[in-house]
């Protein structure tokens, strides 16, 4: 567990059992039983018993926070090694965690919440007994009890979040881009897909579902295809585009692999524990944002259940990966035994192969710029013309799936036992062959219709997908084209010119004082003359300097670009891919990041007085501010914030404004 993680988990409830037996401490049992005039708000019994027991409870909740957080971290860590014993053991711990899991975040949010309750009441209570009201005491009561209902409303709101939390283990469906087909629709392939599970002794999936893009792969859980049905229980997807490049032996040593994800143990581990911890994510995602939208004072409470729960799903990933992989390999001799090794082996090759020749006319396609009915026809037409396919770049890749982790391609070849030779690489790079692409398209009664109405779905959402993002870019590109001046404020200017006017007047009260005494070879007095003397020029240096930055605005913040007397060219805001802002002490440092290729400004001014740096290795420009900056003409207060903001949006903008033009 990293600090920031361990200081959240049990630096938090810590803290608050400590402070709570300091305010323990605090109390006097005589004063408990002491009984003051009527009119005085002084030490009351009621107050004083308060006090007592907000103190006992405020250490009770934070020791129950500090237990909560403790027992989370036992039970991750007992359920990571059991689950590293087997998959079968990983099931049943991540089964157990789902179940105790969210009690225990629960359980520590409730805890720390209360604990903070208490501990701010009992300052209450003891604001109560410092003397007669007065209205800054009631005011500070009054804003202290404020905040105390937001604790005790997000509290009360935690406790509902177990519901929430449950339903969000849940197995989520998986949004598909496809068409369901029937036996009706592809009798040819649902024969042949029988035969496969028939052969590798696998389950028959409920569902082939045929698509343009994804790879080949099996889900047991919900599917919903875009605008059509939701289809539950076990899902083949079959991607036409693949399919219509790899001979029928590599289809069906692919179809073997994803189906023996449906056998033996492999099975359980699919349909009840996949779909599953694919949803624990989501939660996590749930709770961060809950958290992000809350104050400093919730998120204390908020932020070590968050911290739990990230650190219980780091510690599960690197072992559920791990099984994920060994699953594979398993899922391979299974796609071996269902075909053969070396179609396995060729077809891996040809898939990582296919990746890359896929790239530019999906781009094409996804631009607009491929104008098509039948995207896989389009597909097979340009491919063919490419002539061989590069694999030997395919054999430390993994190939990419929805649900699970893969070994890198030379590993699953070694592990099938089939050699690197010259013939297996001839086989799995040979040209796209029409007899391919034909007995793909004899699977379905009628491909040419099924890839052209796919074709037109995607087309569609496309062109959907087009219109909003030119909308969006509109919209971004009318705002802020309004130029903004921004100059320094003369922060420590008036300070810097006297200490430099104190000095040089010391020097000469020191010296006119050793004159008097006579003591104008002592070099003590010289010493103390010089150093008065260097102050002075060293204070007179920086207030010239701040008064040479200040008398002039910094720089204009237009629509094209940042410009200033200090740059030789205005910097092209539609070439910032980044924004960043850091402080350290009282400067503030704004990073602006450009785009590979582009030839900032330099600057134009010395070093002691500029306020842009570039670095051209890291392709960042970094503007230097001591202190707060003013806009306008007017010269009005701008915060840092507000400066950032107005960046953010104006480069925003300017990029809005050049993806317009090259559209």
């Amino acid at each position: 567990m990293d600090k920031k993680s361990l200081l959240y988990c049990f630096g938090v409830p810590l803290i608050l059992f400590f402070y709570a037996c300091w305010q323990n401490i605090r109390i006097n049992e005589v004063d408990v039983y002491q009984v003051t005039q009527y009119g005085f708000v002084g030490h009351s019994v009621f107050a004083d018993m308060s006090r007592q027991i907000l103190a006992k409870a405020g250490m009770l909740f934070s020791l129950l926070g500090l237990i909560a957080s403790t027992s989370a971290v036992i039970l991750c860590v007992l359920s990571v090694r059991k689950a590293r014993i087997s998959a079968e053991k990983l099931i049943a711990a991540f089964t157990l965690c789902r179940k105790l899991l969210p009690f225990i975040m629960v359980g520590v949010m409730a805890s720390i919440g209360f604990a903070l309750v208490c501990v701010l009441l009992y300052e209450v209570c003891w604001i109560y007994t410092l003397g007669r009201a007065s209205a800054f005491n009631i005011k500070l009561v009054i804003f202290v009890l404020l905040i105390i209902g937001s604790l005790v409303f997000m509290v009360l709101k935690s406790l509902f979040l177990l519901k929430r939390c449950f339903a969000l283990f849940e197995p989520q469906d998986m949004q598909v881009h496809g068409a369901a087909v029937s036996e009706a629709d592809a009798p040819k392939l649902w024969r042949w897909v029988r035969e496969l599970a028939q052969r590798g002794q696998a389950i028959v999936p409920d569902n082939i579902v045929v698509g343009l893009f994804e790879g080949f792969y099996v889900t047991a859980s919900p599917v919903q295809i875009e605008n059509g049905a939701r289809l539950t229980g076990n899902t083949l997807y079959f991607p036409l585009s693949y399919a219509a490049f790899m001979n029928k032996d590599e289809v069906a040593a692919v179809i073997g692999h994803e189906l023996g994800h449906f056998s033996g143990n492999d099975t359980v581990y699919t349909l009840h524990f996949a779909g599953l911890y694919a949803g624990m994510e989501n939660s996590l995602d749930y709770f961060y944002r809950d958290v992000a939208s809350s104050g400093w004072l919730e998120r204390l409470a908020l932020n070590p259940t968050i911290h739990l729960g990230l650190w219980f799903y780091r510690q599960f990933h690197e072992t559920v990966n791990g099984w994920s992989r060994v699953r594979e390999l398993a899922a391979d001799a299974a796609g071996a035994r269902t075909s053969s090794p070396q179609a396995l082996a060729a077809s891996l090759l040809r898939f990582s192969a296919l990746n890359e020749r896929f790239n530019a006319p999906m781009e094409l396609f996804f631009s607009r710029k491929l104008e098509t009915h039948d995207l896989v026809h389009s597909l097979f037409t340009s491919l063919r013309e490419g002539g061989r396919f590069d694999v030997a770049a395919s054999l430390e890749q993994e190939l990419a799936h929805p649900t699970d982790s893969h070994p890198p391609t030379r590993v699953r070849i070694e592990q099938l036992n089939v050699p690197l030779d010259e013939t297996l690489l001839v086989s799995a790079s040979r040209p796209a062959d029409e007899a391919d692409y034909q007995w793909m398209r004899s699977l379905f009664r009628d491909a040419s219709a099924l890839s052209a109405a796919l074709t037109a779905g995607m087309a569609s959402n496309v062109e959907a997908h087009h219109d909003a993002y030119q909308a969006e870019l509109e919209n971004l590109a009318a705002h802020s084209t309004e130029s903004v001046v921004v100059s320094l404020r003369k922060k420590n200017f008036w300070l810097f010119l006297v200490l430099a006017v104190l000095c040089v007047a010391g020097a000469g009260l020191v010296l006119a004082l050793s004159i008097q005494w006579n003591a104008t070879a002592n070099s003590s007095m010289e010493k103390i003359i010089f150093g008065l003397v260097a102050g002075g020029l060293i204070f007179g240096l920086a207030s010239w300097t701040m008064h040479t930055r200040v008398r002039q605005p910094l720089f204009t913040l237009t629509a094209q670009g940042i410009e200033s007397y200090q740059l030789s060219a205005p910097l092209l805001l539609a070439e910032i891919e980044n924004i960043d802002i850091r402080s350290v002490n009282e400067w503030v440092f704004i990073d602006l990041y450009w785009r590979e290729g582009y030839q900032p400004p330099t600057c134009t001014v010395g070093r002691l007085f500029r306020s842009f740096t570039f670095e051209p290795k890291k392709n960042k420009a970094v503007i230097s501010l001591p202190g707060g900056v003013l806009k306008g003409a007017q010269r009005e207060k701008m915060s840092i914030e507000e400066l950032y903001v107005a960046l953010h949006e104006y480069i925003q903008a300017a990029w809005a404004r050049r993806e317009l033009n090259h559209s």
